[in-house]
C-alpha cells in the first residue's frame, strides 16, 4: 500500500465534526452563514487563540492531487457528547515524578 493510500484511508476513516448549530454572521440585522473565506479565518483564528493553551501545528498535504490542510492540536482529543455533538477536550499530562 502506497503512502498516499494510507493517507486517504486515514482521511476516510476521519470522523466528521457534528455541530449544534451554525456560526452565522449579522450585518445591518441580516443573519446568514458565513462565506468559504469567513469560515476559513474563522477556523484559523480559533486555531491561533487555542495554539495559547496548547500546541497546535499545520502540514500541508497533497492527496491524489488534491490539497489537504492538517492541524494537529497537542493535548487533545475529540469526543462526543449525549447528542453525538463534537467537542474538542483537553488532556491534562500527568507530570513525571
Amino acid at each position: 500500500m502506497s503512502r498516499f493510500d494510507e493517507w486517504n484511508n486515514l482521511l476516510n476513516a476521519a470522523k466528521r465534526i457534528v455541530s449544534p448549530g451554525a456560526i452565522q454572521v449579522v450585518k445591518r440585522s441580516a443573519t446568514r452563514l458565513p462565506h468559504s473565506a469567513e469560515a476559513l479565518a474563522l477556523t484559523v483564528s480559533a486555531l491561533g487563540a487555542l495554539n495559547r493553551h496548547t500546541g497546535v501545528h499545520t502540514l500541508n498535504l497533497d492527496l491524489d492531487g488534491k490539497p489537504v490542510a492538517l492541524a494537529i492540536i497537542q493535548d487533545a482529543t475529540f469526543a462526543q457528547d449525549d447528542q453525538g455533538v463534537t467537542e474538542l477536550v483537553q488532556i491534562e499530562q500527568r507530570k513525571s515524578s
